[in-house]
């Protein structure tokens, strides 16, 4: 009996030390990556967002936009916020989105490349014509990267943006772009735009929005780009503290009126087009002449001056033309008519000076009427002064 409890005694030991080693058998340790750290980035589609100042030093970046980032409801960046943006990057606020950036002038907002060089990022484009869009005290630098929409800011059909105490920086193309007649540059002023490859394109429409307290500085090319379109509604064609460069044709359906002391170079085959509900009145000064001229002093490089409108109202004053006369239809730097369908145009000059036609100077049909009001000067024009 007591050898039977012994063995039993032994074995409820062994069972025991079996169960021991059992529950204390360790799992295999195995060892977790740390997580990824945020650095910020987005891209895709988003919806109401807010880029908050979330970063002390104002050196580290507070959001890094990877590829393009499409708006679709309000974006909204906090003051001192830096933004970097990744190569060929782009920010795109659909009709539906709207950008509120408002920096302040002591913690501006800063938009730049993650790569410091000429257009390594594309654009900020907008589609939107929401009223509250707006870039106050925002640096803009290294942006303007695509050829097609060839600005840092890009402004689309419809698109409307306030932009002022902003600076445009190390753009590669234009700084700023209106790239149709409805884009709307509201308050366009107190911007700076340095050390850019080009400044500004806009419409005829637009150039009563750029305020003359905008700052160019070291821009390789230093004018404002206009793109012929049709003007539609009355216009001032002021000075601006830049020349104007003309491209293409724009059409004049409504009173025009050009400042003295304006300056356009006109580029190749470019033309301006007063059609008989238009009117041109360029009102120049002895002090102060208007000037149409050429982008490249080739004698015939741009079209020039088509007046079929009969209005009494078109006037050259003080105004200088050279470099014109290349259109094969309209054989004059200044041509006074147009077809049958154009009859009794009528332009009134006194003190203009016309030089270096390809054509004739003026060319005046014979249901047409030139009023010369006197102290009108001609040189160097191919076929004549006056024609035919």
């Amino acid at each position: 009996m007591y050898k039977k409890k012994s063995h039993l005694y032994s074995l409820a030991i062994i069972f025991f030390l079996i169960l021991v080693t059992v529950c204390c058998k360790k799992e295999p340790v195995v060892e977790k990556p740390d997580p990824e750290p945020d650095d910020g980035s987005i891209s895709g589609t988003i919806k109401d967002t807010l880029i908050a100042n979330v970063n002390a030093d104002p050196n580290v970046a507070d959001c890094y936009i990877t590829g393009v980032l499409s708006v679709d409801g309000e974006l909204k960046v906090d003051s001192g916020v830096l933004i970097e943006m990744g190569d060929g990057a782009s920010i795109v606020i659909k009709t539906t989105g709207t950008i509120i950036a408002k920096g302040s002038a002591s913690h501006p907002i800063t938009i730049t490349g993650r790569t410091k060089t000429r257009g390594a990022w594309k654009y900020i484009m907008i589609n939107s014509g929401d009223p509250r869009n707006e870039l106050s005290y925002v640096n803009l630098e290294y942006g303007g990267g695509d050829n097609s929409n060839n600005g840092a800011v890009y402004l689309n059909t419809g698109g409307y943006v306030k932009i002022q105490n902003s600076k445009f920086s190390n753009c590669k193309n234009n700084a700023v772009v209106a790239a149709a007649d409805d884009a709307v540059l509201n308050q366009f002023t107190n911007n700076i735009i340095e050390n850019n490859e080009y400044t500004l394109q806009i419409r005829p429409n637009q150039i009563p929005q750029v305020d003359n307290s905008n700052t160019f500085t070291n821009n390789n090319n230093a004018f404002i780009t206009i793109e012929g379109s049709t003007v539609r509604t009355p216009l001032t064609w002021d000075k601006k503290l830049l020349p104007y460069k003309h491209k293409g044709t724009t059409y004049i359906e409504a009173d025009v009126v050009i400042a003295a002391g304006v300056n356009i170079q006109m580029d190749y085959a470019s033309l301006i087009q007063v059609r008989p509900e238009g009117t041109l009145n360029a009102a120049g000064s002895a002090s102060e002449r208007i000037v149409f001229s050429s982008a490249d002093t080739v004698q015939g490089y741009w079209q020039g001056l088509l007046i079929q409108s009969r209005s009494n109202k078109n006037s050259l004053s003080y105004v200088d033309i050279s470099y014109a006369g290349g259109s094969p239809t309209y054989i004059g730097s200044i041509y006074i008519g147009g077809s049958v369908s154009y009859p009794e145009a009528i332009l009134s000059m006194n003190n203009c000076s016309v030089n270096k036609s390809a054509s004739w100077g003026i060319y005046v049909q014979s249901n047409a009427s030139l009023v010369n009001a006197g102290g009108n000067v001609f040189s160097n024009n191919i076929m004549g002064d006056i024609g035919p």
